[in-house]
């Protein structure tokens, strides 16, 4: 019996700063360490995005279909300013 995991969450790599602001962060996690993780537990890995959202969702920007389907055009702002990670894993 298969199955697909999608992981989004912070990447301390990148969000070093600001990971430890909220009380479930107590494991510093990477794109990496999850991708082991998911290996060992038998799954494969299909896709990893290291820097994929900003590591919070409250701001002032507008929040509109049209400018999230221009955000994920947008790759080179997400190597830049981005600070989640985003893990796409299948197991067989």
């Amino acid at each position: 019996m298969g199955g697909v995991v999608i992981i989004l969450g912070p990447n301390i790599k990148y969000a070093y700063k600001e990971y430890w602001d909220f009380f479930d962060h107590y494991i510093p996690l990477t794109e990496k360490c999850l991708a082991e993780i998911l290996k060992i537990i038998g799954f494969k890995i299909e896709k990893i995005i290291p820097r994929f959202l900003a590591y919070t969702v409250k701001s002032n920007i507008p929040k509109n279909t049209c400018l999230i389907k221009l955000y994920l055009r947008m790759l080179f702002i997400w190597k830049i300013m981005e600070k989640q990670m985003l893990i796409f894993a299948r197991k067989p």
